[in-house]
């Protein structure tokens, strides 16, 4: 059932026999359902989808990360969404094979950028973890300025995060933070990434893969 938002004349949500409404970035969105094909699909065609349910099984439970990361790339107004974004990267540039597993394509968590933007990030970034922190490091980058600040994200590739959007300025050089309110999840690993963000512009460095913790 659709529901009219603004009388007989406006935009309207869900669903009209083929047809589907929706509001993305403020606009009226309104397109018809996919056909399904009643042919068996074709190998290529086949691995494809297989693609796509990779990038959204390891997409989806980050949405929150996905939606402020690629806040830059999907403004107010833009018919491609943020996580529609995230998902055309992923899906060209992060997908591995699986040649143990009749060659099952996989995201490989090194290759994903979670944040995008043209901001430098933080010069040669590391991490250790300590009890139930993690202690960031990395160079001396601008020397004097105070307006490109630290971010980071932490995920396990299932469905636990945290994000980290307003560390302290690069000029700290180093910076401890404990995830999830002061304790980590167990002995969980997690893969790290680490940005920075322009307090200014609040526009975003692309992400750091900084491996397993």
């Amino acid at each position: 059932m659709a529901v009219l938002k603004g009388g007989i004349n406006g935009p309207f949500s869900g669903r009209v026999g083929n047809i589907v409404g929706y509001e993305l970035n403020g606009q009226a969105i309104v397109r018809s359902l996919p056909s399904r094909p009643k042919r068996k699909p074709t190998k290529l065609a086949a691995l494809n989808q297989q693609r796509m349910k990779a990038v959204s099984q390891f997409l989806r439970p980050i949405k929150p990360i996905i939606n402020w990361g690629y806040k830059d790339l999907a403004p107010p107004g833009s018919r491609i969404g943020s996580f529609q974004q995230a998902q055309s990267y992923t899906f060209k540039n992060a997908l591995d094979y699986d040649g143990d597993n009749n060659n099952t394509p996989y995201v490989n968590p090194e290759k994903v950028l979670l944040f995008r933007g043209e901001e430098q990030p933080p010069k040669n970034p590391r991490v250790r973890r300590e009890g139930n922190a993690l202690v960031f490091e990395w160079d001396p980058l601008y020397a004097g300025r105070h307006d490109e600040i630290f971010v980071a994200a932490i995920y396990d590739g299932a469905h636990t995060f945290d994000l980290l959007t307003s560390g302290p300025d690069l000029s700290a050089r180093s910076y401890t933070w404990e995830p999830f309110g002061s304790t980590m999840m167990g002995k969980v690993p997690f893969h790290v990434y680490v940005g920075s963000k322009n307090t200014f512009t609040d526009k975003l460095s692309d992400s750091v893969y900084l491996g397993v913790v």
